[in-house]
């Protein structure tokens, strides 16, 4: 790891080297450089639907790194503040290195910006509530004590309120960059402006990515081919999952009931998977319009046929669905007794750090085929890059966190799979090209985001194991419009 280290920070001098030669031959452009204004929403849906792998593998020439402005702040004490929602801090806060993947990888990425431009970061984690709330209280004192925030998607109500800048008017931070996730651009703006934003820059942004285990001593035991070819080919849809985990709910010690401290199951998973399967096979909720207004968009006829194969797989199939227990839900599959569970990546490490089979990942089933990409839900927990409208230097804040996502992106999401893999069960060549391929096929529907009724349609259904899904949005429906209207005019009058 020393000589990682050594090699992350000799990168550093060579960019800083050779961008401080190009910044002499050509100081008379570097302001029109400096960033990409994308305040005219330029996102289109051909930069955001690709299966693009990892590209940040490249040489120092070609880094992401290599294209962002250098400056020298003088030993500026650069400030952050993180959500610290199941460790999330750890994307800033690395005293030293420790031989755990993810802290060195942060580590060495932070004394690189350090020493590219010349500043000392400094961070601090705390809980998202209390950062929104921060925020609120320096805005309205006129003051920000932090230079980046890490809230996560229930900061929209400081967005609303007028309290944050949009980030598309921060002429040094280029959110066209690749190390920003354009998903989220195109989801959460309102009006052409986007309040917050994620991306390579929240390592643990990227692993709160939905996705698909199965174990492999499971499926060889019972003869099952895996399902790799499925997913690479792009023929992984809920149909094939419903075929596969059908009948492998099995009671395994004869006393005529399925429990979940004794017997075996299909599929487990905790509650907030609904909502992973149904944005995976295409669902959604929000639309936009010309304008990049949202408004509901529910088209019942697609919603119903995509619950019906969701309730096909978890209750015709008798899956484990825990509303109850979070952790015990994922303590079914970390003691072998299911053949799929439904996790974030995050909690990988968290849960199955101790599990003694290996396990295969799988991108979130499509509807169909037909469906044209693999979808991935994000929990609305994903941490966000959020600026108050009090922000100090707004030109160096925003290129110092373009700076620490553009090398996150060469530095960390390279390793990334590691950070998944450190449980040792996923090493293979299709679950890393798999994990690659989630992570970059993201999506940030507003109604999930930002918690508008109905959101929970396929939660709340399959508690009731109900399957009338026109009587439920009916009903909800009037004050899903109400909420959604009356959330975009806080956004348009608080932010003019």
């Amino acid at each position: 790891m020393k000589n990682k280290l050594l090699k992350s920070i000799c990168l550093a001098l060579v960019i800083l080297t050779m961008t401080s030669s190009q910044m002499i031959s050509c100081s008379d452009n570097s302001d029109s450089d400096s960033g990409t204004d994308t305040s005219s929403s330029s996102v289109t849906s051909e930069q955001t639907t690709g299966s693009e792998s990892l590209e940040s593998d490249e040489s120092a020439e070609t880094s992401a790194l290599s294209k962002v402005p250098v400056n020298d702040y003088g030993g500026y004490e650069f400030k952050i503040i993180s959500t610290n929602q199941n460790d999330r801090q750890v994307d800033f806060i690395a005293e030293e290195l420790n031989g755990q993947t993810l802290n060195d990888l942060v580590y060495e990425r932070n004394m690189a910006i350090e020493e590219m431009y010349n500043i000392k970061i400094t961070a601090v984690g705390e809980d998202f509530g209390v950062i929104n709330n921060m925020i609120t209280q320096n805005v309205a004192a006129g003051d920000s004590p932090y230079d980046l925030y890490m809230s996560n998607a229930t900061a929209y109500s400081n967005a609303s309120a007028g309290h944050l800048l949009p980030l598309n008017t921060v002429s040094s931070m280029d959110l066209s960059a690749p190390y920003w996730d354009q998903a989220a651009y195109r989801d959460m703006s309102i009006g052409g402006n986007i309040y917050m934003m994620t991306g390579d820059i929240s390592p643990q942004g990227l692993l709160t990515s939905e996705c698909l285990l199965f174990n492999k001593r499971l499926f060889d035991d019972s003869g099952i081919e895996y399902p790799y070819q499925d997913a690479l080919d792009g023929t992984w849809t809920l149909d094939k999952l419903k075929e596969i985990s059908s009948g492998l709910t099995r009671d395994l010690n004869g006393d005529g009931e399925i429990k979940v401290a004794d017997d075996l199951y299909s599929l487990t998973c905790w509650f907030d998977y609904s909502h992973a399967l149904y944005y995976g096979a295409g669902g959604h909720m929000i639309s936009k319009d010309e304008n990049d207004i949202p408004y509901l968009d529910w088209d019942l006829e697609k919603q119903t046929n995509i619950y019906q194969k969701i309730y096909d797989v978890v209750i015709g199939n008798n899956a484990h669905f825990s509303t109850v227990d979070h952790e015990l839900s994922f303590e079914v599959f970390n003691e072998g007794r299911a053949y799929f569970c439904g996790i974030i990546f995050q909690k990988i490490e968290t849960f199955l750090r101790d599990m003694e089979d290996d396990f295969g990942v799988l991108p979130l089933p499509k509807y169909d085929e037909s469906q044209e990409n693999y979808v991935t839900d994000v929990s609305g927990a994903v941490s966000m890059v959020v600026l108050p409208v009090t922000t100090k230097d707004i030109d160096r804040t925003g290129n110092i966190i373009d700076a620490l996502a553009a090398a996150s992106y060469d530095m960390i999401t390279p390793d990334l799979i590691n950070v998944i893999a450190s449980t040792k069960n996923v090493r293979d060549k299709e679950s890393s090209e798999i994990t690659k391929m989630i992570i970059r096929n993201r999506t940030f529907d507003m109604g999930h985001m930002y918690y508008i009724k109905g959101d929970d349609f396929v939660l709340d259904l399959l508690k009731q194991e109900s399957t009338d899904v026109a009587s439920y949005m009916e009903k909800n429906r009037k004050l899903a419009t109400k909420t959604l209207e009356s959330l975009v005019e806080d956004f348009i009058a608080n932010n003019k």
